[in-house]
């Protein structure tokens, strides 16, 4: 996609912080950025990054995606494109805060390579019979895991990791509203969908042709209410060693994550409480959680849907 000038003049200004060893970069006003690493935060003030600035940099980037950034549309989700690919932005107009004119989010994705070894496991996952093999041999062994966890977990990172183990000759679909999967495999197509599902291209239209476009892996980078019951489905029609990921504080609140999305998604006209317990034991092997506690990753619990669902009571 050829970027407009005026969107490259602005990453050229932006780009000496896009380039920080730092998590986010937080506006929330004109002229200050709050720089987000990890272990402590720092206030930059910086007078070009003004309100006229700031605002041509998120019109720019919701025209570049058929969006919009104006009072009536007054919220932005969407990324930067290359060669910042991978951060993640978040913006809400004026038209829809408090005291403030302006407030940004840039996700700033991690430089590194994350190694699987590199998340901490926790002694419970080890006491369980789990090591980084085992966890990596779930992935060779095309079992479909859903990675779990909080946000700036590390979730993401985990999921990269794991897509290493990968054979790079199997075909990779990717279905992402931002992009933030590393996919390595040659034969490979990343479908964008919008942050805010529209009847030109939806969730559910991307997922019917993701299946036409002859997957050996399809990767959602996350589910939520547009996506679960069709994701389900998908994992329920022979499609095996499909990775995502969900917002959730423990496998328990994941499985109830889950059920939620598909009835506020509407995926279904009459819920059966059962029936959606053996559409996920069915459609999903094991879920895996992360957590972040200070500056390390840690995978806190694995569990197997297939064993230990009815035990947990979820």
């Amino acid at each position: 996609m050829s970027e407009s000038v005026i969107l490259n003049n602005i990453l050229g200004v932006l780009k000496p912080y896009l380039n920080l060893k730092a998590n986010e970069l937080i506006f929330n006003k004109p002229c200050e950025i709050n720089i987000d690493y990890g272990d402590h935060w720092e206030i930059v003030n910086d007078p070009k990054l003004n309100l006229k600035f700031l605002n041509n940099f998120l019109v720019e980037l919701a025209t570049r995606r058929n969006q919009r950034f104006d009072e009536t549309h007054c919220h932005l989700s969407c990324e930067l494109p290359n060669p910042f690919l991978r951060y993640r932005v978040q913006a809400q107009h004026k038209s829809s805060l408090f005291n403030s004119e302006i407030a940004i989010c840039i996700r700033i994705p991690s430089k590194e390579n994350f190694k699987l070894e590199s998340f901490i496991l926790s002694e419970k996952v080890k006491n369980d019979g789990w090591d980084y093999e085992k966890i990596k041999e779930l992935i060779r062994q095309k079992k479909n895991v859903l990675l779990s966890g909080g946000t700036g977990s590390g979730k993401t990172s985990f999921l990269n990791s794991l897509m290493c183990e990968i054979d790079p000759n199997e075909r990779v679909v990717t279905i992402e509203d931002s992009q933030e999967l590393k996919v390595e495999n040659i034969n490979k197509t990343q479908l964008a969908v919008p942050k805010i599902a529209n009847e030109i291209y939806s969730y559910q239209i991307a997922i019917d042709n993701a299946m036409r476009l002859r997957p050996d892996r399809l990767f959602l980078g996350e589910i939520d209410i547009r996506n679960t019951f069709s994701f389900l489905r998908v994992n329920n029609t022979g499609h095996a060693g499909n990775l995502s990921t969900l917002h959730a504080n423990s496998p328990r609140d994941a499985i109830k994550a889950i059920k939620t999305n598909i009835i506020l998604g509407g995926g279904l006209s009459s819920v059966d409480d059962k029936m959606i317990d053996s559409l996920i034991e069915t459609a999903i092997d094991y879920i895996i959680q992360i957590a972040r506690v200070k500056n390390t990753r840690v995978v806190t619990d694995i569990l197997n849907l297939k064993q230990d669902l009815k035990r947990i009571g979820a």
